[in-house]
């Protein structure tokens, strides 16, 4: 009796999780629950882990998990969301593997002004490297940051 096999693709709609959003690379050598304070402290700002959003990928037969820390901005209807980018040696972006940490805001309240003066205050931040805007287009990727 001949076997059928089928194979589904994934049901991932990468175009409508990336609308209106604006991604962030952040290197530092900070903690993620450190940095979170720091950003906290500063922007006045809530980032808590989010455990179900917690990201498993199986990378070389091990599994690899990716802390998400989340704040969300009800009057504004918008949701921050910060990645790490690092486990064990293993990489959520490997096309970024300098990239500490991604910092994702989704929502349409955050105009170029608005994200360019949150980028200044974490730049003062002294364990912050480097924040930097990134193309969500250029990510090969870009489908492990859908939640």
């Amino acid at each position: 009796m001949p076997v059928t096999k089928l194979h589904l693709a994934p049901l991932k709609n990468t175009d409508s999780f990336f609308h209106n959003s604006t991604l962030i690379g952040i290197i530092s050598r900070m903690k993620p629950y450190k940095l979170c304070w720091e950003i906290n402290r500063i922007l006045n700002f809530n980032f808590i882990m989010n455990h179900e959003l917690e990201i498993t990928l199986l990378k070389k037969e091990k599994k690899c998990f990716f802390p998400v820390y989340e704040y969300a901005e009800s009057l504004r209807f918008t949701t921050h969301y910060l990645y790490n980018n690092h486990y064990k040696g293993e990489f959520l972006l490997p096309e970024l593997k300098h990239t500490d940490f991604l910092w994702m805001i989704k929502g349409d309240y955050y105009n170029e002004e608005e994200v360019k003066y949150l980028m200044d205050a974490i730049k003062k931040i002294p364990a912050i490297q480097l924040a930097t805007i990134l193309d969500v287009e250029d990510l090969k990727n870009k489908d492990n940051l859908i939640l």
